[in-house]
């Protein structure tokens, strides 16, 4: 299983593979509701497992757009964000149980989308594509975090305006509070960039970044031992102009 998901991947630690595992047995959930939803003929069940299912698709598709390898840590911190958003806030109702579970969620996907978008602009300046100021990266990156926020809630506005469903809760007050949260997360993003970009200072930001250069460095050097192992392995084309040189100098 873990060697399909990262066939070009560097070796996987114990660590990784639980990070994984727990990964995989929060999709098999999400699995197993989805053939629920649909024996039950619910509508709203199977819709917020399907949105699961496609948005922790992401980093895969990150990975396959960018040729990068994003941290395990990626896609177990999404997966898990996106599961405690349907699973436990809209079908177990803990945004109405609990009135900080909202809170603490956005904030939180807001710090995870900034650090993603981070990463996959690192992933240029690390490979010298492009050059830009620290403070610009920073904005970008608290830029990219909110735009995400933004296009969720006009998600959750086209699941309720379509289907009846009734995931804003209390329409513009969620609205504005989860885009308030999710700026607050981005901008300590915002700040952890800024600081590691001037002064290489420690932190959350320098450990993804780390992880970052270590996943796609043993990356890089497995595709070229690959690469290099293919051309020694290549048999030498064997001409007819070969095997005439070869008569006439024999003859001669």
């Amino acid at each position: 299983m873990w060697n399909r998901r990262h066939r070009l991947s560097p070796p996987l630690t114990y660590a990784d593979r639980i990070q994984l595992t727990i990964s995989y047995a929060l999709r098999a959930i999400v699995i197993f509701t989805i053939i629920m939803s649909i024996v039950r003929f619910d509508l709203f069940l199977m819709m917020s497992s399907l949105v699961i299912l496609v948005f922790s698709a992401l980093p895969a598709v990150f990975e396959r757009t960018f040729r990068i390898t994003l941290p395990v840590e990626v896609d177990l911190t999404v997966t898990t964000i996106l599961f405690a958003h349907f699973m436990l806030g809209e079908v177990s109702d803990y945004y109405t149980r609990f009135w900080f579970f909202d809170l603490i969620l956005h904030s939180s996907s807001g710090l995870v989308i900034g650090l993603v978008g981070f990463v996959i602009i690192y992933f240029f300046l690390f490979s010298s594509r492009v050059s830009a100021n620290p403070l610009i990266v920073s904005v970008i990156c608290v830029s990219f975090s909110l735009a995400a926020g933004a296009l969720w809630e006009i998600f959750e506005f086209g699941m309720d305006q379509l289907f009846g469903f009734n995931m804003q809760k209390s329409g513009n007050m969620d609205t504005m509070s989860d885009l308030i949260v999710d700026f607050l997360g981005a901008c300590v993003v915002g700040v952890g960039v800024y600081r590691y970009l001037t002064r290489d200072e420690d932190g959350l930001v320098k450990l993804m970044i780390n992880r970052f250069i270590q996943y796609n460095i043993q990356l890089k050097n497995r595709r070229l031992f690959r690469k290099r192992r293919r051309i020694i392995e290549e048999p030498v084309p064997y001409s007819l102009s070969d095997s005439t040189g070869e008569n006439a100098d024999s003859a001669s």
